[in-house]
């Protein structure tokens, strides 16, 4: 599995939790510093300066300790509060207004998947245009789709998407090179495009990103209609993630 140079911090509390969260980060190939005091916290960007570039704080923090975690921490952050992702943030109008004042970026309300939680500690990360949908970037998602392969039917999730392929869960996936067809929602939007089988998972085991049996597909022949459909969706996708 890939594995990320660039270094995340999480800070943790009692109440919210987060510890679970980061065990989650290293499943997807990021290996994140974890501390639950503020001089802990400090300490590791010290120990780590030059490759920590991302933060991750419970949005549960109240204002005046938040400012304090930002004060010692962001220094150390290349991108600085851009690098930033508030976890489960009360959905109040002041709290996320003042969240926005303080020049926070990224936001993964509550509940939330692993997969959603590393796909904005990644964007965090991110640096160029890696954010870009025409390069290939990925989005965390859950779209009914209807898979057609030898002649038969079968329902499956798509757990990630981007305007090149999908990932869609599916016990026992066809083999890799078999082309099929995939049926899914894009707004309001059917799209029926054919996909070729790049590789397939098995069962989720530790270290498994996806979680699940499936295959990865590429996308064959899009009609331009199609993938800019899939991008702005893919950009829509990001935007929720953004405060």
């Amino acid at each position: 599995m890939e594995r990320y140079e660039r270094l995340a911090l999480v800070f943790d509390t009692a109440e919210s939790q987060l510890g679970v969260a980061a065990l989650h980060l290293i499943q997807y190939g990021l290996d994140p510093l974890y501390a639950r005091e503020l001089d802990e916290l400090a300490a590791l960007a010290r120990a780590h300066a030059g490759r920590v570039a991302a933060l991750v704080v419970p949005g549960a923090l109240a204002e005046g300790e938040l400012d304090a975690v930002l004060d010692r921490i962001l220094p150390a952050l290349p991108s600085g509060r851009a690098s930033v992702v508030v976890v489960a943030p009360p959905r109040e109008r002041a709290r996320l207004v003042a969240l926005r004042e303080r020049g926070l970026r990224w936001v993964v309300f509550a509940p939330y998947q692993p997969s959603e939680l590393r796909f904005a500690v990644t964007a965090a990360l991110a640096t160029g245009d890696a954010l870009e949908p025409r390069c290939g970037l990925r989005v965390p998602t859950r779209l009914p789709a209807s898979v057609r392969y030898g002649g038969a039917t079968r329902s499956g999730q798509i757990t990630n998407l981007s305007v090149g392929g999908a990932f869609v869960g599916l016990p026992d996936p066809p083999a890799p090179g078999a082309a099929l067809s995939l049926e899914f929602p894009i707004g309001e939007r059917l799209l029926n495009v054919g996909a070729v089988v790049a590789r397939c998972a098995g069962e989720a085991r530790a270290g498994r990103a996806e979680g699940g049996p499936g295959m990865g597909v590429v996308f064959a022949g899009l009609s331009p209609v199609e993938a800019h459909l899939i991008e702005g969706f893919v950009r829509e996708c990001v935007d929720s993630f953004r405060l």
